[in-house]
């Protein structure tokens, strides 16, 4: 009788130390940020996990050297960049608790196909982790642990349902 209770309290404790990675991963992959610049230093795009457009910063003197079509497509190429450097880290963040030989693009992929065919929401180049920011604010208190499963991929829609 005991050698079962030490296995089930083995797989408890083998449960816990995973449920606390995937929450570690799903930090790492919320906080990733990357930014593109154009060549002069006159254009900056921000980008966050997902392709979420963080922060756009424009040279005052943008507006004498772009037109209004030009500072567009700039704007979209520089996030495209980032975008695919996010890709990038998300795969390098997703393959540390993938199985070996895993491939993190093709679930990006699948997942940014689930999410779109459930919230009808695409997620740009492909990446299929959302920016939904931070799970907790310090102001909220901790959930208790539960042996549910859990996405460690937040659905594109949270975010836009959670406010």
């Amino acid at each position: 009788m005991t050698d079962h209770r030490a296995q089930v309290e083995e797989m408890i404790a083998d449960y816990r130390r995973s449920s606390q990675r995937l929450s570690e991963v799903d930090e790492e992959l919320a906080s990733i940020e990357e930014t593109a610049g154009d060549e002069r230093g006159n254009v900056s795009v921000t980008v966050g996990s997902g392709g979420a457009l963080r922060r756009v910063w424009l040279a005052e003197q943008v507006y004498r050297t772009h037109s209004p079509d030009e500072l567009g497509r700039l704007i979209v190429r520089l996030s495209a960049t980032a975008t695919a450097r996010i890709a990038e880290r998300t795969d390098a963040v997703l393959a540390t608790v993938l199985p070996s030989g895993s491939d993190p693009a093709a679930l990006r992929a699948d997942s940014a196909a689930s999410a779109s065919s459930v919230t009808g929401v695409s997620v740009p180049n492909g990446s299929g982790v959302a920016d939904n920011g931070p799970r907790n604010s310090a102001a909220e208190p901790e959930q208790d642990e539960s042996l549910e499963p859990r996405s460690w991929l937040r659905d594109v829609g949270a975010a836009e349902r959670d406010r």
